[in-house]
């Protein structure tokens, strides 16, 4: 007796955002199958009679199952088609991989498989309100952001968790949420109940010179606690600290000032305000995310907020427009980056009129 044989393993869309999802299908047969075909005269209980093929079908009934060991996949099955899956992935970037197996009920198996891709998140943050509103109907493939709560009626200054039924989480439905806040670290717990789409989590975004680094490992190291015991865990693609490219680089910063037991992220604020020459991705990025790499070998990156300014010598902004996109040609070749979000908010930075800038930033937001 053979074994089953996959001849396929098919995705309808390979290419997955984080929470999103597609249909696989399992092509698989039986090679100890046989469909005989018999000439013959057929007759039904009335004695109608009339010559044709007849038709048995031999085949070796198959279970399929399809299953993967990447973190943050779900497969259900698709019911009545038991070639037909349904996998969300629920992930950060990288490369997810789907194996099917199809059994006969002698317990011999065939095996076949598929990989879908979770891309370079590419998305826009700007201030809460009719500003979100604007850069989401002028961009609609934003796929992250930042959201960095506000102060409610308490006696401190520092900004809550937001609120999940309003701002940017009902503005930008499309977009995976990076959360900020810089209260009570507590908070978190009663807040992750609310939660049903993926995001990233920052306590206290750029800590620097506000926050004592002891302090800081110290607390935010309760997000690591609070994310691992919470029933809702499986939305939150990463947490960890922010800093300034500045900060490390110019200011010859210590990433390890930040780092906290079980931080799955580090992200880097990356800006240029030079107005003479528009940086290469090395100087842009390179040397703080380099910093970072040092400290923290296999951590994952972000850049939560980015932003460059056009210099003098580009007054139709296609000198920036090559840049951005030479920019995050740069970040996908980097397979440890995970996010970026534009800043179009200071004016100095926006992607306005004219629109070359603008078209492509637009255009890098696609997969």
């Amino acid at each position: 007796m053979a074994a089953p044989v996959i001849r396929s393993v098919t995705a309808d869309a390979p290419v997955l955002h984080p929470g999103q999802s597609t249909t696989v299908r399992v092509d698989a047969y039986h090679p100890d199958s046989r469909l005989l075909t018999f000439s013959g005269r057929v007759s039904d209980p009335t004695g109608t009679a009339w010559d044709g093929p007849v038709r048995v079908d031999l085949s070796v009934p198959l279970t399929i199952q399809l299953a993967s060991a990447s973190p943050g996949v779900t497969v259900t099955a698709g019911g009545s088609d038991p070639t037909r899956f349904t996998v969300t992935v629920l992930a950060g970037r990288g490369t997810v991989t789907l194996t099917a197996t199809a059994r006969d009920g002698a317990g011999r198996t065939g095996t076949g498989s598929t990989t879908l891709t979770v891309p370079l998140l590419v998305g826009m943050s700007a201030e809460k309100g009719a500003r979100t509103q604007r850069v989401v109907a002028d961009y609609p493939g934003i796929r992250y952001m930042r959201d960095f709560g506000t102060d409610g009626p308490d006696a401190d200054a520092l900004p809550e968790l937001p609120a999940l039924n309003a701002g940017k989480f009902v503005d930008a439905p499309s977009a995976v949420m990076h959360v900020s806040w810089k209260d009570d670290v507590e908070q978190l717990t009663g807040w992750l109940d609310g939660v049903s789409r993926p995001i990233y989590l920052t306590w206290y975004h750029e800590p620097m010179g506000d926050v004592p680094p002891a302090t800081y490992r110290a607390t935010a190291s309760r997000v690591t606690q609070i994310v691992a015991a919470h029933r809702n865990r499986r939305w939150v693609l990463g947490h960890g600290p922010i800093v300034t490219r500045y900060w490390l680089d110019e200011g010859g910063g210590n990433p390890t000032d930040w780092g906290y037991p079980g931080m799955t992220h580090y992200g880097v604020d990356c800006y240029s305000r030079d107005t003479a020459a528009y940086w290469p991705a090395s100087r842009m990025f390179g040397v703080a995310l380099g910093k970072v790499r040092a400290a923290y070998p296999g951590i994952r990156l972000l850049v939560p907020e980015y932003g460059l300014s056009r210099i003098t010598t580009d007054p139709t902004g296609a000198g920036r427009a090559q840049t951005i996109r030479d920019h995050v040609t740069w970040l996908r070749q980097q397979n440890d980056v995970d996010a970026i979000a534009y800043w179009n908010n200071w004016a100095e930075f926006e992607l306005g009129d004219p629109p070359l800038e603008a078209t492509a930033w637009r255009g890098l937001q696609l997969p």
